[in-house]
Parts: structure tokens; sequence; C-alpha cells
């Protein structure tokens, strides 16, 4: 995702909904198309092309896996299909909004998992559950897969593109420093001890960086076993409220002397590609960010070797990472004969052979057990072990925890500006104490005026 300047406290849940959608469409020129469904639910659409249409935000190599995919499934089974890049996932949230209301809508859309309850709250969309195949067997989905986006018993959308964060580390560095690469660290109070090392040596000008995104907060909180709102993060009612536990304090009293001391240095909010060149230009030593970025670390860092360790924890409790990426989504109201190509198309992305050409050539983790028993068969992990990280990390960790769900709230997006801008007060301010109590303050707000 680009960084985002929006600095928003917090709209109504009607607001949410068609406001989006309208700034998107009038930046690109489709305001007049707009009003085409009452956004009551119910609405009847119109597929914009013949061809079943995909609406994505890979680019690059995954662009080119994903639209190998759809090359693929078109000669098999003779469907056309019309992946489509959106640029970013905002961009495929706020034209899918758009096309809500103008009752032209693509076949699919790949939405992020952080703006599920938004999409869900349209009341535009079908679980996919309705439309898979009848002989399509759900449960091939790894459990803390499954949990995430199966909503009131249905499998809504179907996991696809899914990851978590985790931490690479320049091994070079790490010897040069006298650090032992095999042995990284797994605690925030270790991550400061080997920054300390790498910097008071002159090794690198800075132990860590990551990109200020809510993803990364959200991560800790799971490790934790900690909940990020009541109401289990918003998968047994309507959130009301941030919670704030000591784990948050520790948090951000670690962060902010990190970057007191010079040991961290913010690349910016949503900064992925700035967080990730420090790392490839060797300005830090480590970085956090997505096991989807295992394939371009790689293929990088030419001048020193990469490795890829388990997220870094607050303390030694490791409950589990909340999943990350995205699934896709299918509106309801499309013509009824429509589903059943579509229920090919999501059946076949499901496959294992398909999930390991997806795993391999993204770096995103397999998402159904068969792909990751033919993946461990043909020994991919044991020739590719960076590949294996993330994949043990999410299979360690406890799927029954609601503290390992990724929030599912309607205001995501607002209530991640308010977190990502107040996180920069929290590193800015004499103390912590009365920024995190505003931080919790304006998340509240938020949520209060969606839901009420």
């Amino acid at each position: 995702m680009a960084p985002h300047a929006e600095k928003s406290t917090g709209i109504s849940r009607r607001n949410t909904l068609t406001t989006t959608g309208a700034a998107l469409a009038a930046a690109t020129g489709l305001a007049g198309c707009l009003g085409g469904s009452s956004g009551d639910g119910g609405a009847q659409f119109s597929p914009i092309n013949e061809e079943l249409t995909v609406w994505h935000a890979m680019g690059g190599t995954n662009g080119e896996t994903l639209n190998q995919i759809g090359t693929d499934f078109e000669e098999e089974f003779g469907t056309g299909v019309n992946m489509e890049f959106q640029d970013s996932y905002e961009n495929v949230l706020t034209n899918t909004l758009s096309a809500f209301d103008s009752g032209n809508v693509s076949d699919m859309l790949q939405v992020d998992s952080l703006f599920a309850q938004q999409v869900l709250d349209t009341d535009q969309v079908r679980p996919v559950e309705e439309i898979l195949p009848d002989d399509f067997d759900a449960d091939i989905f790894l459990d803390n897969v499954a949990e995430f986006f199966t909503v009131d018993g249905d499998l809504a959308s179907l996991p696809f593109n899914n990851s978590n964060a985790i931490m690479y580390i320049n091994r070079d560095a790490f010897e040069e420093a006298g650090l032992d690469p095999d042995d990284p660290p797994q605690t925030l109070a270790e991550v400061r001890s080997a920054s300390e090392q790498l910097v008071d040596q002159g090794v690198t000008q800075y132990g860590i960086t990551w990109p200020n995104h809510v993803w990364f907060v959200e991560t800790w909180y799971g490790f934790e076993g900690e909940l990020l709102t009541d109401a289990e993060n918003g998968h047994a009612g309507e959130p009301s409220e941030l919670r704030t536990p000591d784990a948050a304090y520790d948090l951000y009293d670690w962060w902010k002397g990190m970057a007191d001391d010079d040991l961290y240095t913010n690349p910016g909010i949503e900064a992925w590609g700035e967080a990730t060149s420090l790392f490839i230009e060797q300005e830090a030593a480590m970085v956090l960010t997505s096991t989807a970025s295992v394939a371009g670390l790689i293929a990088d860092s030419e001048d020193f070797t990469v490795d890829a360790a388990p997220y870094p924890s607050i303390s030694e409790t490791r409950v589990g990472p909340v999943i990350g990426g995205a699934s896709f989504y299918v509106p309801d109201g499309l013509p009824e004969e429509r589903y059943e190509e579509i229920g090919q198309l999501l059946e076949y992305m499901a496959q294992p052979e398909v999930q390991t050409e997806w795993h391999k050539g993204s770096g995103y983790y397999p998402i159904t057990q068969p792909s990751v028993d033919a993946l461990r068969e043909e020994g991919w992990f044991e020739e590719n072990p960076m590949y294996q990280v993330a994949l043990d990390q999410l299979q360690n960790g406890d799927a029954s925890d609601p503290a390992t769900k990724r929030a599912l709230l309607g205001p995501a997006r607002n209530v991640q500006t308010v977190i990502q801008n107040k996180s920069v007060d929290i590193l800015n301010a004499d103390s912590i104490d009365a920024e995190i109590e505003a931080l919790k303050t304006e998340v509240d707000d938020v949520l209060t005026e969606y839901y009420n």
C-alpha cells in the first residue's frame, strides 16, 4: 500500500460505505455513474465484461503470476478471465464501493483483510461458500486462515494471498557485529540489545526499521494474546473501544526508546518500499515486513546474505500472529448463471497445484493443507527455508485464541489512520502515557460514530 496522508477521526457507518466509493469515483471520472443501487442489499448488478473479471492489487511479479493463473484456467476450462490490476488494495475497495453504486461490478474482488468488515457491511456480497461447487471441501484451508474468513458460520470470501509479518536480517552485518545470525532476536529486549551492538560498532546506522502500519501493532498484540478491541476484535459483535493493556505501554515505551536512541528509524506511515530500501541499502540490519517480501528481498540483496526469522514478541509470550493479505469476495445480485463459472474459478484458485504455483511465485504462504503437503513432499521448504518461517509461525499460533484473529472493524481504515498517526505523536512526546490515552480516545470515538 502506498503512503496515505488521511487523518480522519471517524465517520458513521453510512458515510463510510458511501463517501469512500464516491471519492475515488470522482477522481477517476466515474462520478456520473453513481446511484444505480440503493446500498441496502438486494441490488441487481451487471458484469462489467463478458469475460469473468477479477479486480486485484497484485503488481510486479505477483501480478504476472496471477495473470498466468487466469490464463491457465482459461485454457483448461474455456472460460475467459480478465485480471484487472487496480494499483492498490485501497483502490480495489473504493472502486468496489463505487461499482456497487453504479450497478456495474467485477465478478471477483481482492479485498485486504483490513477492509473485510466494511465490504461485508454493504450487504452486497455473497458468501463464497454458497458459490463454490457442492463437492468443494472447505476443510482444506489451514485452520488459522479459515478462522478469519469464516463469518457467521460461512466462508465469506476465498482466502488466497495471505501472509504474516516476519523479521528479515542481514546475516553479514550480524556476523560483523559479533552476533549469531542463526540465533536472531526473539523479543523486543533482544532486538534492542542486537541493535545497540550493530550501531555501536558502526556496522549499520540503525538496528531495525519497519513501515508505520497498523498491522505491526496488531501483530504485537496477537503474540501477547491481547485483543486490539473488545468484542473479540469485532468477531463477537460490534466493538466499542481500543484496548490498551500493559503490553501496549511496554511496546510504545520500547519503540520510543529505540527511536530516541537512534536504534530504529521511522521510514514513514505505510512506507513499505522505504523500509525495504533501508534494509537493502544496509542502513538497517533488521526489517519487519510481510512474508510476501521473501522473493524480492532475496533477489535484491546482492551485496549481502538475507535471512528470515520469526517476528520478535514484546515478551516471551508467543500466542500467534494475526493474518494479513487478502481474499476474494463476490458481489451478490449478478445474473445467476454467472455464479457457476465464478465458483469454478474460485475452486481452481484453491487447488494444490495453483496454490503451490502462487506460493513459489509470490512468497505468500500456501493456505491449504494439500498444497503444504505437496511442497513438503517435493522438498521445497528444505531447499528454501526462508519460505517456511511464516508458515511455521502461522501454524504454531493458537487459532482458537481470538487475539490471533485480525480485527474485523467496519471503520478499519479510520482506526488504522488514527493508530498510525498517533504512533508518531507517541514517539515525539515527552511522556507516552497521555498520548496512549489520547490514542484510545480517538479510536473509541471512531468506533462509536460508526456503530451508533
